[in-house]
């Protein structure tokens, strides 16, 4: 995608960050072909930010989510013995 960005920085933008990002471009490398790569590196650069954003966010709720089974399941197991303990105790108290 760098290379991309060094070659035709509009189709970069573009691709990274949609239509606004394409007219921008435009506009910068019409001004000249350095500040169009420059907002294309950045463009591509926060595309890739944004995605591994996206990938921590949902690995931190999939994290939550185990989390919180496994406290669920805790609670069911520390119930079920106190159960059991109850009830040996009825039947043994005798």
């Amino acid at each position: 995608m760098f290379i991309l960005c060094m070659i035709l920085p509009p189709i970069a933008a573009a691709i990274s960050g949609g239509f606004s990002s394409f007219l921008i471009n435009i506009i910068l490398t019409c001004c000249g072909w350095l500040p169009g790569v420059v907002h294309a590196f950045m463009v591509t650069k926060n595309a890739r930010v944004e995605e591994e954003k996206e990938q921590l966010i949902a690995t931190i709720k999939k994290s939550e989510n185990t989390d919180a089974v496994k406290q669920n399941s805790i609670f069911k197991s520390l119930l079920a013995g106190l159960v059991v303990g109850i009830i040996l105790l009825i039947f043994f108290r005798e």
